[in-house]
């Protein structure tokens, strides 16, 4: 079993929740405390960070390390429930209604 980390496809994930969240390398660089080349060289796979690198980037994209460094789709889903979960904080309850009456539906027609 090989447990070495894929830093290619970390880097690929970490950009695509920062490009999910509408932020650039510059942004995500200043919520880490850190500078938008060393995200670059992050995101492109160039660079073996630390855990603690992994925790900062985490949280400044509001997921899970888990949903940045493993390889599974439970990771990927809980990933897609968490920005999920951030569209529709502060929805009035109108808006609510209309979103679960659209799941309903969306669960009827496709499995």
């Amino acid at each position: 079993m090989n447990n070495d980390l894929n830093f290619t496809d970390i880097g690929n994930r970490i950009q695509s929740f920062r490009q999910n969240k509408n932020l650039t390398q510059e942004k995500l660089a200043e919520r880490v405390g850190t500078n938008q080349k060393y995200i670059s060289r992050i995101e492109a796979g160039n660079h073996r960070f630390h855990f603690d690198t992994a925790v900062a980037i985490a949280r400044a994209l509001n997921i899970s390390v888990d949903a940045l460094i493993a390889d599974h789709s439970d990771s990927m889903d809980e990933s897609n429930l968490q920005l999920i979960m951030n569209d529709i904080r502060g929805m009035s309850k109108n808006q609510l209604e209309v979103l679960k009456d659209n799941i309903k539906t969306i669960k009827k027609f496709i499995e």
